[in-house]
């Protein structure tokens, strides 16, 4: 797949392409916007006229969306500058602003920022005193302070946002998060929505989107591969390898580049340097499981063993059984913060806690065992296709 725009003329659609899967496709993995680019600009003659009309309607739909939460990032972003609380806007407009051919083909919905742990509370006060709300989630707030990473909140136009004070929130993941929070001295200034703000430079970007993907998506999803093509396509000539490589053995979460560059390179033909590959390529019994994962499992199928492939993930074995102590024998004050409201003693809150373990591990059987046909395991490739039909070499 190419960026969008391209001089060539485009190949003729192959008698095979079912547009109106490719729809589906399209929609069901974040892409649809990019699609509906690329039909606009260059439509090919065989796409069906609903096809084309549906895709219209989503750029247009995707274009006022990105409008809305940009107008409400840029309000953000001068509310926090005037309390002085350092922010960093990640994924959303400030990918499509910094990224995309036009902002709107990265969709978004809700704002993810990042602040620094110490300045939680006031922003939470400031998110308030714009009229936010917390959001009943999963977890309470409380359990988001104290284990947690992130939490959720809704404003009074109904835009949400998800406040990180880390730049991964899986607990069962285990990586260097003080590492992690060294991207704060080597941000660099951007503009994004109007205002000025901080991002992260290209290395931690690339690296964060990685380890984001892997580990919080399972390594699934054209739209996250997406981005990490278009950081190499704009960066990748002065992207620093060594310095890339090195992060990702500080933060422990080489084996998620590894893959996500994996995958990366299967659907997209990036290219990274051979050298890179060889130098992060995991060896160990889980990397080999979590090549066999990618090689026969479907995005969808990944998705249903997110808890499993998290653990995989890990870069250090032995991290593995603090992780599974924690799954199996969580201590009381985590269970009572975590289950506040579910039940209302220990008994009840351990019960509540392996109703839900054993909820993980069906879902997970799922994953290993469904036979899925041979449309759902071209997904990614059926939308590739299509932009590829409608932009040319």
């Amino acid at each position: 797949m190419r960026t969008l725009g391209g001089p060539h003329a485009p190949p003729a659609p192959p008698p095979s392409l079912d547009w109106h899967s490719l729809r589906a496709v399209a929609e069901a993995e974040g892409v649809a916007p990019a699609l509906g680019f690329a039909v606009k600009t260059k439509a090919p003659e065989q796409i069906p006229a609903t096809v084309w009309e549906w895709l219209s309607r989503t750029l247009t739909d995707s274009t006022a969306g990105y409008l809305i939460l940009s107008h409400e990032l840029g309000r953000l972003l001068e509310a926090f500058d005037r309390e002085k609380v350092p922010v960093i806007p990640l994924k959303g407009p400030a990918l499509g602003e910094t990224l995309y051919a036009h902002p709107a083909l990265r969709p978004c919905s809700d704002l993810d920022l990042l602040v620094r742990r110490e300045s939680v509370r006031q922003v939470d006060d400031l998110l308030q005193r714009l009229g936010y709300r917390r959001l009943a989630d999963a977890h309470t707030f409380r359990f988001d302070l104290t284990y947690d990473r992130a939490t959720l909140y809704e404003g009074p136009t109904g835009v949400h946002v998800d406040l990180h004070w880390g730049l991964l929130s899986e607990p069962r993941y285990s990586w260097d998060e003080r590492e992690g929070l060294a991207v704060w001295g080597r941000a660099v200034r951007i503009r994004v929505s109007g205002e000025e703000a901080f991002g992260l430079c290209p290395e931690d970007l690339f690296l964060y989107l990685a380890a984001h993907l892997a580990v919080h998506h399972s390594l699934a999803g054209l739209l996250w591969y997406y981005d990490l093509y278009l950081v190499l396509e704009r960066w990748g000539d002065t992207l620093n390898w060594e310095a890339l490589i090195t992060r990702a053995s500080r933060w422990r979460v080489r084996a998620a580049l590894y893959f996500a560059l994996l995958e990366l390179e299967r659907l997209f033909g990036a290219r990274v340097p051979a050298a890179v590959m060889a130098r992060i390529r995991p060896r160990s019994p889980r990397a080999a499981a979590m090549g066999w994962l990618l090689r026969h499992r479907t995005f969808e199928q990944r998705r249903q063993l997110e808890h499993l492939i998290t653990l995989l993930l890990v870069d250090r074995g032995r991290d593995i059984l603090g992780t599974l102590r924690g799954a199996f024998f969580p201590p009381p004050a985590w269970l009572r913060v975590r289950y506040e409201g579910l039940a209302s003693s220990l008994p009840g809150y351990y019960l509540a806690h392996y109703r839900r373990f054993g909820q993980i591990v069906s879902q997970a059987t799922r994953g290993l065992t469904e036979r899925i046909g041979k449309l759902a395991k071209a997904k990614p490739e059926l939308v590739l296709i299509g932009i590829d039909i409608v932009l040319g070499p």
